[in-house]
């Protein structure tokens, strides 16, 4: 108890005491405390400091802004001019079309061209189907107790493993938020993005497929591409939903482009061969080094 006491009894160590003592004798406060003379001045000093910091960093700088107002200027002249563009492309693929129905109508190959304008994904389609919504986890599922985790996302392959699911069950269209799958799009993951023919998706990701309805929902319901997203949203919590629709509109698709072209054989323009100046009716050929 005696030690206690001793150590509660001044609270204040006994050199507080013995410089308040000296100051007293100086003729000064016990402590110099916070009501100076060099107290005041060290505050108006980080005050005026501190005014000065903020008026300078909230002060625009010209030649920055100057560098703004141009890049912006230039993204609106790019983007006018690319709208522009797309018109003029919408106006002459219209017109090629065109053309193409006049050339069609006089050789008789309108439905062929149709077909493959179909297969290849250039027409626009209606018909019934499935639409497949998939959605990003709301929470982390696995997360332990105070640690931070990130809900699970819808992943490319996700996606790339729905999409062939409804190809085998005969779907004969499909679609991701607008983009139309032809027999050159690619499903990728970049980054943090899903991207369809170097186009970013945003979730919710939502599948359409024109097909048959009733072979696309037991392939969504006991198939194979049903027992994954069941166990997607089982072990993940990716949720997703599955609609029947009794008719579906999908667009064109966007990145066609023509590879490789030849002349029909029953098109083809015959051009009569040279006579042999010998007399002789048998050709003679050769074959072209490859």
């Amino acid at each position: 108890m005696a030690l206690l006491e001793e150590v509660l009894d001044p609270p204040v160590g006994p050199g507080y005491s013995s410089a308040a003592q000296d100051r007293r004798a100086q003729g000064l406060a016990p402590s110099s405390g916070t009501r100076t003379w060099l107290m005041f001045v060290t505050a108006v000093g980080l005050g005026l400091l501190f005014t000065v910091t903020a008026a300078t960093l909230r002060t625009p700088d010209p030649a920055e802004a100057a560098g703004r107002e141009q890049l912006i200027a230039r993204i609106d002249a790019a983007e006018a001019l690319g709208d522009e563009r797309s018109e003029q492309a919408a106006s002459l693929r219209a017109e090629i079309r065109g053309i193409e129905q006049q050339a069609l109508q006089t050789t008789g190959s309108g439905s062929r061209l149709a077909d493959a304008e179909l297969r290849a994904g250039g027409v626009a389609v209606q018909g019934p189907g499935v639409e497949v919504t998939l959605r990003d986890a709301e929470r982390a599922t696995d997360a332990a107790p105070g640690e931070d985790s990130q809900p699970e996302r819808v992943t490319s392959r996700d996606l790339q493993l729905l999409v062939n699911g409804l190809w085998g069950a005969g779907a004969e269209v499909v679609d991701i938020n607008g983009h139309r799958l032809t027999s050159t799009s690619a499903i990728r993951f970049a980054g943090q993005a899903i991207i369809v023919d170097f186009r970013g998706l945003t979730p919710p990701y939502v599948v359409q497929a024109i097909g048959d309805p009733q072979a696309l929902q037991a392939e969504l319901s006991t198939g194979m591409t049903g027992a994954y997203l069941l166990e997607l949203e089982r072990q993940f919590g990716l949720r997703s939903e599955v609609e029947v629709r009794d008719q579906l509109v999908v667009g064109p698709g966007a990145r066609l482009t023509t590879r490789v072209g030849r002349i029909p054989t029953e098109l083809a323009p015959q051009t009569p061969e040279p006579a042999d100046p010998s007399g002789s009716t048998s050709t003679p050929t050769r074959e072209e080094p490859r």
